[in-house]
């Protein structure tokens, strides 16, 4: 797909997004219904809202695409060629929290060709943040009066960098990188939100050393790098996302500047080999 095309879709997607979060903010004020999975995690009424208002405005608006959502069943993209082009959506990331009343709740949208993403939408509804991508310098968030701001590239280095991590899925590998990385100013949030807010240069890193899946990480992926910066697995490797693979992603470092990355994964292999650890300064 061209610049053109990624754009295209991604303006088309921006409404498409916008209603789906709003539903699911709607649907938090009410006695939310929750069942269990069988990963064990949550599901909520607005998951599932949010997954019927994406899936059917994705199909019907890009019919040639596969549409591959966290609440999908097992078997909804069985026998669909995904190596192409895929649109991955993640419905509510940030169900925990969503239960909790918790604003850091987001809806992810992602396209994903030949194993690469190359545009991605994340929507904050409580916050009404909307941040987007489709390609390398074009990064933006839209305000909720449709006015929008390209995301700075990277800015110098702060002496003490932001450092993000999950509130609800922050490991002992991550801990002890944090550790490591001192000293730096460490945030708990829920959701994609936090690729986001990096991508704004409103942090610097974002560690998520524990397992998750492909729908959490590649929007957020996609919007960072569109603003200069790099997300990692562990190892130093980049991200792909082929449909030969499990829909599991062993961990990541989103970082703001390919730099700063560099340091994170040295301090990562530093600790896991026992040499010593590499500042984040």
């Amino acid at each position: 797909m061209d610049l053109s095309s990624r754009r295209q879709l991604v303006e088309t997607l921006i409404p498409i997004i916008r209603k789906a979060g709003k539903a699911a903010l709607e649907l938090q004020k009410d006695d939310l219904a929750t069942r269990t999975k069988e990963d064990g995690t949550p599901v909520t009424t607005a998951d599932l809202t949010s997954h019927a208002i994406l899936r059917a405005a994705c199909l019907a608006s890009f019919p040639a695409i596969p549409v591959i959502s966290e609440e999908d069943t097992p078997t909804a993209g069985a026998g669909q060629d995904t190596n192409a082009a895929i649109l991955l959506i993640d419905p509510l990331d940030g169900t925990k929290e969503f239960i909790k009343g918790s604003d850091e709740f987001a809806v992810n949208i992602a396209l994903v060709e030949d194993g690469r993403v190359s545009a991605g939408l994340i929507y904050a509804p409580a916050r009404d943040r909307l941040f987007f991508s489709w390609g390398a310098g074009l990064a933006f968030e839209q305000t909720a009066a449709g006015l929008r701001r390209k995301l700075p590239y990277p800015l110098a280095p702060r002496l003490q960098p932001i450092a993000l991590v999950s509130r609800s899925h922050c490991d002992p590998r991550t801990e002890a990188l944090l550790a490591a990385l001192q000293p730096c100013d460490v945030q708990a949030m829920g959701s994609s939100l936090k690729f986001a807010l990096v991508a704004a240069a409103e942090a610097d890193f974002y560690l998520r050393l524990g397992p998750t899946m492909i729908w959490d990480c590649a929007a957020g992926q996609a919007i960072i790098e569109a603003a200069g910066g790099t997300v990692l697995q562990a190892d130093g490797s980049s991200l792909a996302y082929r449909s030969n693979r499990a829909p599991k992603v062993d961990g990541f470092i989103g970082a703001r500047t390919p730099q700063l990355a560099a340091r994170v994964v040295a301090a990562m292999k530093a600790l896991e080999t026992g040499t010593g650890v590499a500042t984040s300064r």
